[in-house]
């Protein structure tokens, strides 16, 4: 989809995809072949090629020198079969099918996998601002400066620690939000620059435009299981108004009164409201399960394992008293310091759990969802 305000123009597209679809009963590569057939891969590509698997899969087979790939497990078919788009590979899907008479669209890709039962693992949303008034290097500048700031979805500030910046000769050309191995990741870059070169397939796009910033948010994990069931039931329209949305409303990019800067509600009036991603269940936004679940991956438990290696029950003890002792008496001297947001996180908990279970109901859920990820991590395509 395109959009254009005055000089500036925005296009929204779908970048990288993978998808698990179910094993069926005659196996991986007889479901494989079959998702290719009804995709239309070897009528758009020609055949395949045995390729290398990934992760936890055994067998592979590639289209499009590998920019398509279906990968799976014949021991592990509960992993399902996983059916990974690069961002070429998507992109030539829909151009090289679309002259054939094929409808190789995201809006028809998303109704093949509601009727395959099938489910996003990651998807990859790319929006582009060419001749707009704000560069990547301003944006930093401003950011630096505390001009400009990212919130979360609930209007958080979000650490500068989660910040990465790139570029050369004293010029920021990209910028990135969050870690890559998480449900949700932001890079902002210059593709200007990136396609400066002659053989860069939209380097005369590049060339004609005063700038272009193109806006990324991946989805992996959760956020791209709860994606489906959002769109399934949109037109284009919609569809593009979603995805702008998905990315705009996860990321909120504002001044230091947490307004949103020009671009921002630009992008954000384009999304009409739409966008954000419903929660593909209750405990994905549960604040007080992702607080235990912190502890319990972040490095906490860790420290406990360490103490007890070390100075055995008795060490482990002492170090669970001393731990009650420093929590008792909050901001005593060589006590606990309570943080600024301790208030804000406590309010949203109690707002989540108006009538709260009991302790162990919650650390039984953190713990399932801690071996959930662990099997999706395992089946999820990990490299770009």
């Amino acid at each position: 989809m395109m959009k254009k305000t005055h000089n500036t123009k925005y296009f929204v597209s779908v970048d990288q995809v993978s998808i698990n679809f179910p094993v069926n009963k005659m196996g991986g590569l007889n479901t494989a072949l079959q998702v290719a057939k009804d995709l239309r891969l070897s009528k758009i590509f020609g055949g395949s090629n045995k390729a290398r698997a990934l992760n936890f899969y055994s067998e592979a087979v590639s289209y499009y020198n590998g920019q398509i790939k279906f990968m799976w497990n014949e021991k592990k078919k509960s992993q399902g079969l996983l059916l990974y788009f690069s961002a070429t590979g998507f992109k030539a899907w829909q151009n090289l099918g679309k002259p054939r008479g094929y409808k190789s669209t995201f809006n028809s890709l998303v109704k093949y996998m509601v009727q395959k039962q099938a489910r996003f693992t990651r998807l990859d949303v790319a929006i582009d601002v060419i001749d707009g008034n704000l560069s990547v290097d301003q944006l930093h500048s401003q950011l630096q400066q505390k001009e400009i700031m990212v919130l979360d979805s609930l209007k958080r500030e979000k650490s500068e620690k989660t910040q990465k910046f790139f570029g050369a000769n004293k010029v920021i050309t990209g910028i990135t939000c969050g870690a890559r191995s998480s449900d949700n990741f932001l890079r902002i870059y210059d593709k200007k620059v990136e396609q400066d070169r002659p053989n860069a397939p939209y380097f005369d796009l590049a060339k004609d435009s005063s700038s272009w910033m193109r806006i990324e948010g991946e989805f992996k994990h959760k956020a791209a299981h709860a994606i489906l069931s959002d769109l399934k039931d949109k037109n284009e329209e919609e569809l593009s108004q979603k995805l702008i949305g998905y990315v705009v409303n996860q990321w909120l990019l504002t001044d230091k009164h947490k307004n949103l800067i020009p671009l921002w509600q630009k992008l954000t009036d384009l999304a009409n409201g739409s966008g954000a991603i419903p929660p593909l269940a209750p405990m994905l936004t549960d604040r007080l399960v992702q607080e235990i679940k912190w502890f319990l991956t972040g490095g906490a438990a860790g420290v406990f394992y360490r103490i007890f290696q070390l100075f055995g029950e008795v060490g482990k003890g002492d170090f669970l008293l001393f731990l009650f002792d420093y929590v008792e008496k909050p901001n005593e001297k060589e006590h606990f310091t309570i943080p600024g947001n301790m208030s804000k996180d406590l309010e949203l908990i109690q707002k989540q759990h108006p009538n709260i279970e009991t302790i162990n109901y919650y650390l039984k859920r953190a713990v399932k969802e801690i071996e959930e990820e662990k099997k999706t991590s395992q089946t999820d395509q990990s490299k770009d």
